[in-house]
């Protein structure tokens, strides 16, 4: 009996054939050295092309797809690497239930791979989600919070045991303002929501996008907090706090800071610096309460960058963060206003080591803006690009920039003009080479593309870090390969171990095992002698494959998640590398004895 649908037999069916149907993350598509980046512009043929001012992007890890919405439409994107350069297919999969919104969002879960896209409908939202990139839509019903601007959706695990009578696995989060933030709470996958929940403390008015850290706390970005900051709950809705960044006081102008968390639970903020619009990012290893390694990301750039925005953070493994954001290397003044004169690109910057230090790479082939980005109302010219741009992260590690290109056709030659820039095209910089967020796709050879600009490192001495998760090595070839972790236990072929759970929700205990080459299946059992009541099992374990580095409950290629605590994965075709094997406590408050076995065939 599944503990999120109970007496839900279809449901639980479901449930594991997915996780046994998730494809493999291929170390083929290993990645190296500098990145850069390959552009893709939507056909003309789409409707609303040339119409997508601040656009949502998300990727389905499991099946690949990119889904890119801007007013009323939403794109399909698919990649085919097997061409030199990538060829991209785009796709018109619109829900028909959502056309009609005054402010479109879109969000991917890439646990999931479920996407809700739709908008505002003044102040409820006019929302589906698909569960097969578009392919079909069910209409969800209306996220009501009172407030009729700027709204936000999205998703990630619960904070502890689901809220009883949940019948989703996750945690759905809606969050719109008014002059306040208020937020409501899907336990149902998004279905219907709760009452809604008004954020208390400093953070009001305009925020960023919600993103759910690996334990079960969601993050709303806000720069309406006296000083940067943002608002965040930690009981899965039931109440919103403030938090904000010391010494980083909030801009007059401008747009909204963005946020994201690696799989240990770091979070990593950006934005637009007051004053001066430089583009910022800073670290915090404990939820927002404290904040350090805040870096000007400026001077990366040759020549600095004088202005940033539209900053959107994105993070994978342990230490392993990207922000993209547009800057001009001129101009004076206020970037906001009438007059300024500009000449925007798109740029990432990354940092590998938890932001000791950044790189930043010049994503656009030319430029993106001429002339200011107007940050008001009305029909000023410069309105062009709305309110802001998304990115997310492939199922390779690749980061992936949804963004409107203001300057196209004559305005991006070499003698384009600010009165050309009116346009909107939707487009997509996606990352062709270089390292990624995500290590088990790293390669030792480096990629063939242009030195790196400067580095930046952190405006204050940065405190010590927790080591990140070792990554194993991605490639043995039998299972006499030098151990390359050895403080993780491993599993012998075909033998159980026995282990037993933590007595605390969201704790793991992690085995890995090497898969030689050839093998067609890799099956990871996990048993208990545990007999569970009519309310399900407690503690309540699942089991997680992931390879070539430790699985979280974002990130991972294989899971069961039951309710029984027990549980079986099955890998087709696994590729000859070490694979990590993680046994979660879902909720309970006791510890549980277990056996856990990976087979191969």
């Amino acid at each position: 009996m599944s503990r999120r649908a109970l007496g839900s037999l279809a449901a639980l069916v479901a449930a594991v054939a997915a996780a046994a149907a998730v494809p493999l993350l291929s170390p083929a598509s290993a990645l190296s050295g500098t990145p850069a980046f390959a552009t893709y512009a939507a056909p003309s043929s789409l409707a609303n092309s040339n119409n997508a001012g601040e656009p949502s992007i998300g990727v389905n890890r499991s099946s690949g797809a990119v889904m890119y919405q801007s007013y009323a439409s939403t794109y399909k994107v698919v990649f085919n690497d097997a061409s030199t350069p990538a060829t991209a297919s785009w796709t018109n999969v619109t829900p028909s239930g959502s056309v009609f919104n005054i402010d479109p969002i879109l969000s991917t879960d890439s646990g999931t791979g479920r996407t809700f896209a739709g908008g505002l409908a003044g102040e409820c939202s006019a929302l589906s989600y698909s569960d097969n990139d578009g392919g079909s839509w069910t209409q969800m019903g209306n996220a009501c919070t009172g407030a009729v601007d700027h709204e936000t959706i999205g998703s990630g695990p619960w904070k502890g045991a689901a809220p009883l009578g949940a019948t989703y696995s996750r945690a759905v989060y809606y969050c719109a303002q008014n002059g306040i933030d208020a937020c409501v709470t899907s336990t149902n996958g998004g279905l219907t929501f709760g009452a809604p929940v008004t954020v208390s403390g400093a953070c009001g008015s305009l925020h960023g996008h919600v993103k759910v850290s690996a334990n079960g706390t969601a993050y709303v970005p806000n720069n309406n907090c006296g000083n940067v900051g943002g608002f965040k709950t930690v009981n899965n809705g039931s109440a919103w706090s403030s938090y904000t960044i010391p010494s980083q006081p909030a801009a007059s102008r401008g747009f909204d800071p963005s946020v994201a968390t690696t799989t240990d639970n770091t979070l990593y903020e950006a934005w637009a610096r007051a004053g001066d619009y430089h583009p910022m990012v800073g670290r915090s290893t404990s939820a927002g309460a404290s904040w350090d390694r805040v870096t000007d990301l400026a001077a990366t750039v040759s020549p600095p960058v004088v202005a940033s925005t539209f900053q959107a953070t994105v993070a994978g493994d342990n230490g392993r963060v990207a922000v993209a954001w547009l800057g001009t290397q001129t101009g004076s003044g206020v970037p906001f206003d009438n007059g300024y004169h500009g000449v925007w690109n798109l740029f990432v910057s990354y940092s590998y080591d938890g932001g000791l230090t950044w790189v930043t790479v010049k994503a656009s082939d030319d430029p993106v803006q001429r002339g200011c980005i107007w940050d008001g109302g009305g029909s000023n010219a410069c309105r062009n690009l709305l309110d802001f741009m998304d990115a997310s992260v492939s199922k390779d590690g690749r980061v992936v920039v949804g963004y409107a290109d203001g300057c196209i056709g004559a305005c991006a030659g070499a003698n384009g003009t600010e009165a050309q820039s009116t346009s909107a095209y939707a487009t997509i910089a996606r990352q062709s080479v270089g390292k990624g967020l995500l290590a088990a796709f790293d390669t030792a050879a480096p990629s063939p593309t242009a030195t790196p600009s400067a580095t930046a490192t952190p405006s204050a001495t940065p405190s010590p870090t927790a080591s990140a998760t070792p990554s194993a090595t991605p490639s043995p070839t039998s299972t006499g390969t030098t151990d390359p972790d050895p403080s993780t236990p491993t599993l012998t072929d075909g033998v159980a171990k026995s282990g037993s759970s933590a007595a605390t929700s969201g704790s793991w205990q992690y085995y890995k095992v090497s898969v030689p080459a050839g093998k067609s299946k890799l099956t990871v059992n996990l048993t208990t002698s545990q007999s569970c009541g009519v309310l399900g099992c407690s503690p309540d374990l699942d089991l997680y494959v992931r390879n070539g580095a430790r699985p979280t409950t974002a990130l991972y290629d294989g899971t069961a998640q039951t309710g029984s605590s027990t549980e079986t994965v099955t890998i087709t075709s696994p590729a000859a590398a070490y694979w990590y094997v993680g046994v979660y406590v879902y909720s309970g408050s006791s510890s549980l004895a277990y056996q856990v076995k990976a087979t191969t065939s």
